[in-house]
């Protein structure tokens, strides 16, 4: 059984830091609230980030347009495009969900991330405007992720690209479950475009999903953190229960991309996860990285 709780608690260089800067207060997801209220409050905190980083950005050369996709179920979403002013030999593409527990965030909010992304590494940035709940409940998010995906490689004249392109993925939390989700999803459809993914402090399952019994008892992430600073439990939970995925998804690998079943899909593509120690979905990336070793 495994064992990552030594990589909880926090460092001396998070503590020291901690003190500089006040914590934003947590929302009362147990009190009768305006969701949308608690929504506006979360994004208007991430954009004080955002707007802090932009002013330290400026000729960054890296041109942004918002357009328009059509979905599967024929409505629209709205992605954003990070053309860089230097782009790789090779032309590259990176599919970018952001992150807010499939409630909060926006394109704008993680504005900064992806013209960095595009600036420092030379990719076409797509950020994904993808369905948020409460509006929205599963499997939307995911088919407006995989919607995105084929979008891209039906589209590249639409980036200022030609044919052939690598494609990437990378997402932040629950973002980062999307974009594991397609590549799951093409695995399993045995197809293999997308070359690589960055997942950044992912959410892989649902909470009920969670293979809790591969973990030392009470050593899980979600016993050890579920009191923690930036993502307490009760929020994982909150998040959960407003995805409100139906019966006949919630044991699909597509909605859990942890859980795949390594006879189905035998290869993923080169993988880069980084976790939270103080962090209850930090077991999520752990057990997904064992499950890639494995893979090997």
């Amino acid at each position: 059984m495994a064992d990552f709780s030594h990589f909880g608690g926090y460092s001396a260089e998070w503590v020291e830091f901690s003190k500089q800067l006040s914590l934003p207060p947590r929302p009362n997801f147990t009190a009768n609230l305006d969701m949308k209220a608690i929504r506006q409050t979360i994004n208007s905190q991430r954009f004080l980030a955002r707007n802090e980083e932009l002013k330290e950005m400026v000729n960054h050369g890296v041109r942004c347009e918002t357009i328009m996709v059509v979905t599967s179920d024929y409505l629209e979403i709205p992605v954003r495009l990070y053309t860089p002013p230097k782009r790789r030999n090779t032309p590259s593409v990176l599919l970018y969900f952001y992150g807010g527990g499939f409630f909060s965030g926006s394109l704008s909010v993680d504005d900064a991330a992806c013209i960095n992304l595009a600036r420092n590494c030379g990719l076409v940035v797509v950020s994904v405007g993808y369905r948020l709940t409460p509006e929205w409940k599963a499997p939307t998010q995911f088919q407006d992720a995989w919607d995105a995906r084929c979008w891209v490689l039906q589209n590249p004249e639409a980036l200022g690209i030609s044919p052939p392109f690598n494609l990437y993925v990378m997402g932040i939390s629950a973002g980062a479950c999307l974009a594991a989700s397609i590549v799951i999803r093409e695995r399993m459809l045995g197809e293999a475009v997308i070359k690589g993914q960055s997942l950044c402090v992912p959410w892989l399952c649902l909470p009920e999903k969670f293979p809790i019994e591969e973990i030392l008892p009470e050593k899980a992430s979600p016993t050890q953190c579920r009191d923690a600073a930036l993502l307490p439990y009760s929020w994982v939970a909150k998040y959960a229960d407003m995805l409100d995925t139906p019966e006949s998804h919630r044991d699909s690998p597509v909605i859990n991309p942890l859980l795949f079943d390594e006879q189905v899909v035998t290869s993923l593509p080169p993988s880069h996860i980084m976790v939270c120690g103080d962090d209850p979905l930090r077991d999520h990336g752990m057990l997904m990285k064992e499950k890639l070793d494995r893979l090997r």
